[in-house]
């Protein structure tokens, strides 16, 4: 639990993402030996994600969406456009979609007279 709130208050993505892949993993074992009366309320949709990711990598879940996808894939698609690397799971996932391609903002080019 102390490492799940230090990388929360510390903005740690790729860590919270591992923290939150071992509760995924191993959530039978942790309920009623680990309180988790202290955690942000935030934090349930991270933990849904790691449920997700489990479920996709077990080819439960199919397509590229950016909600299941790993923070160290979002980071190198950030990277490859030139993008800032840093922030949590949801700026990342803000930056790919103001970003795409496919978004009418990126693939409108000004024309000049």
């Amino acid at each position: 639990l102390d490492n799940l709130l230090y990388a929360t208050s510390k903005n740690l993505a790729l860590f919270l993402e591992k923290i939150m892949d071992f509760v995924a993993e191993n959530g039978s074992m942790l309920l009623g030996k680990v309180s988790f009366g202290d955690v942000p309320s935030n934090l349930i949709s991270d933990i849904l994600t790691a449920v997700a990711q489990g479920k996709k990598s077990a080819g439960g879940v199919a397509g590229d969406d950016l909600q299941i996808m790993r923070v160290g894939e979002m980071r190198k698609r950030l990277h490859d456009k030139g993008l800032c690397i840093d922030g949590d799971r949801e700026t990342m996932i803000a930056l790919l979609r103001e970003n795409s391609e496919s978004s009418p903002s990126a693939s409108r080019v000004k024309l000049e007279p």
